[in-house]
């Protein structure tokens, strides 16, 4: 078992300009857990994964793909399906991108 906090991680600029990015795992470069912390007005420009993305907002407000979400909820994105993200707060997300299939 292990146990972290996202304040002790090491925080990375991304090639997004203002979002940072700490690798919680990282299993391939297709599958990985990270937070990323965003400005509010941060665009994640249209974009794909190879794999299923979940989304989880700790906090602020989020948007994917117009869809505005708030603290605790999930966005789950399937493998090729393109999205927009923006920051519509300062806000802490999870991203979880790997080639597991979504639970029924």
């Amino acid at each position: 078992m292990q146990f972290s906090a996202l304040k002790d991680y090491d925080w990375q600029a991304t090639a997004t300009p203002g979002a940072e990015k700490c690798e919680i795992w990282r299993g391939s470069e297709t599958a990985y857990f990270a937070a990323f912390r965003v400005k509010a007005g941060t665009v994640f420009q249209p974009h794909k994964h190879p794999g299923w993305e979940y989304l989880t907002v700790l906090s602020g407000r989020w948007q994917v793909d117009g869809r505005e979400l708030s603290p605790g909820d999930v966005a789950i994105t399937a493998p090729g399906e393109e999205h927009k993200e923006v920051a519509l707060d300062d806000s802490i997300v999870i991203i979880s991108i790997g080639n597991n299939d979504v639970p029924s």
